[in-house]
């Protein structure tokens, strides 16, 4: 892959790095997002909600050993956890699924209280036989239904499905592979994909990625491909595909199989999915860490920093969240549109700022301003015609008489035209705008675009745009030369013949549109300008077509 750009698209917030709270005591096993805090599970078997900023706000015991899994739940407050408890009876595994309700608290001591735990189900049965957890995730259905996934590293998923507070639930298996190799055969992550009412699940296991439809009973099963991913290496997209990293590259799956691959070095530790943005933590070959954020629609990376062993990956406060094995911590936000924006233009990449804008679906104001910029970058380095190309596609946004004035002023008639043309096409034009096109398509002799321009209707009998007024106030204009050439000497000071182009000497001719000629040059035509000749012939051809079509006018009324 060739070397993509980087640029500084985020900041570390908080003023550099975090530490996780004193009061999270033992070793980080599990973290989820969701409603504004932070869950994190560790081996003790606390769960510890974090605010902000990593500020502690209250923890509890949820089990009475290690906490393997947790997930915050988006639509109700609730947090579900996966542990390991006391055993009861040697029939009975100590691992069981616990569901606390956030918003209820009971008294725990003299001082304290913990969330109410609501339920607790006992994972393995008789008909679901204990394996190692490898993987874990919920759906939130239709409260109060929920889908949990319980991937194992014997390539089984135990489902859960119903409402689990009340324990109106059914369970069933899906099976990925059955190998002798556990290694190989591990679900090391899960993606649930809903599209309307279809319900599908994506498995991946080092060797293979698996697409379940759970709308068919039992779920149907396709393999999407033969290789697979490390855990903590899969995440979804907001296009419901699938991500999964390996050493080579980055691979995107769609639920008939792989699509587009990027071909990122390292291996991959952790992969996300933030705003659009692809987050990766990976292996360098140098054996450091590196954080990247690819924006993939611009091929380019948003941010970059090398970072210590990262133990969790998550995203919450609208910023990006890396807790490190030592327990210091990162927090990444998005800068805003604008400082990105200042930072493309210091570089004069405005294509880039052109497409970022876009894809970002900035609002159409925004988008007009980079390419009003663009423009007037093209401009100071006299590339004309693509800046007009650019300010074209501001038109409804830029005020016009920015762009007339310029390009009058660098006497670019035809970029002029162009510009004035489609204004009048957006039905932006102004009359004083199709006065200077008249002006414009007179000067050009493009008697072609003056008769289109004049008969061009919008509906039948209406003139597309305000000619007569225009010719009206050209004519007013005239007259006010006219009238200055009768009260006001005129001095000829051209030193050139305007057709030999040979130094003017006597006899001469001069003629009031200020073109001078050797009386020789003329030959026996002295009463008209050869230069201006045809234009006035046009003008006149012109007049003729109005007063044709003002009598067909009239004949029809």
């Amino acid at each position: 892959m060739y070397q993509w750009r980087k640029f500084e698209f985020f900041e570390e917030k908080y003023a550099g790095k975090r530490l996780v709270p004193d009061e999270v005591a033992g070793r980080i096993e599990c973290c989820s997002s969701g409603r504004g805090k932070i869950a994190v599970g560790c081996e003790d078997g606390t769960v510890s909600l974090l605010d902000r900023g990593f500020k502690f706000s209250y923890g509890f015991q949820a089990h009475t050993s290690s906490v393997l899994f947790l997930q915050q739940l988006k639509q109700r407050n609730f947090l579900l956890t996966v542990g390991e408890d006391e055993q009861i009876s040697p029939q009975l595994s100590s691992v069981c699924l616990k569901v606390f309700d956030l918003d209820k608290t009971q008294p725990e001591g003299p001082s304290t209280s913990i969330p109410d735990c609501i339920q607790i189900l006992r994972i393995f049965t008789n008909q679901f036989p204990e394996a190692k957890i490898t993987s874990f995730l919920v759906l939130e259905e239709a409260p109060p239904i929920l889908l949990i996934s319980i991937g194992l590293d014997n390539g089984c998923i135990y489902c859960i499905q119903g409402d689990i507070a009340r324990e109106r639930i059914k369970r069933f298996m899906l099976q990925v592979e059955n190998r002798q190799d556990k290694t190989q055969c591990s679900i090391t992550g899960m993606g649930f994909r809903v599209d309307g009412k279809t319900f599908q699940l994506f498995a991946v296991t080092p060797t293979s990625v698996t697409l379940f439809n759970l709308q068919t009973q039992p779920a149907s099963r396709q393999t999407l491909d033969q290789i697979g991913s490390n855990a903590n290496s899969v995440a979804m997209n907001d296009r419901l595909e699938l991500i999964i990293g390996r050493p080579e590259a980055v691979y995107f799956y769609e639920v008939d199989g792989r699509g587009p691959c990027w071909a990122f070095e390292g291996e991959k530790k952790f992969l996300g999915w933030f705003r659009g943005y692809l987050l990766c933590v990976a292996d360098q070959r140098n054996g450091s860490n590196t954080f990247n954020i690819y924006d993939l629609k611009n091929r380019l990376i948003a941010h970059s920093i090398v970072v210590k062993e990262v133990s969790h990956m998550l995203c919450e406060w609208g910023s990006i969240l890396l807790i490190m094995k030592d327990k210091s911590a990162i927090c990444i936000g998005e800068k805003d549109m604008e400082s990105k924006l200042d930072m493309l233009f210091k570089k004069n990449l405005y294509t880039v700022a052109i497409n970022l804008v876009q894809s970002q679906q900035a609002d159409a104001a925004a988008t007009a301003e980079v390419l009003r910029k663009y423009g007037d970058h093209l401009y100071s380095k006299q590339d004309f015609d693509e800046a007009m190309a650019q300010y074209i596609h501001t038109i409804g946004h830029l005020e016009p008489s920015y762009v007339i004035q310029k390009f009058l002023d660098a006497q670019r008639i035809y970029n002029l035209t162009n510009y004035l043309e489609n204004l009048h096409e957006k039905g932006l034009g102004s009359k004083d705008h199709t006065t200077l096109l008249l002006n414009c398509h007179t000067k050009l002799k493009d008697v072609d675009k003056l008769n289109v321009f004049i008969k061009s209707e919008d509906g039948v009998g209406e003139h597309k745009f305000d000619v007569e007024t225009a010719i009206k106030e050209e004519t007013s204009t005239m007259r006010k030369e006219i009238q200055d050439l009768r009260t006001n000497a005129r001095i000829f000071q051209l030193s050139k013949c305007t057709f030999c182009t040979f130094t003017l000497d006597l006899p001469a001719v001069h003629f009031m549109c200020m073109h001078s000629f050797h009386q020789r040059c003329l030959g026996d035509n002295e009463k008209e300008c050869p230069e201006c000749a045809p234009e006035y012939r046009s003008v006149l051809e012109m007049k003729r077509n109005l007063e044709q079509n003002s009598q067909e006018s009239r004949s029809v009324l």
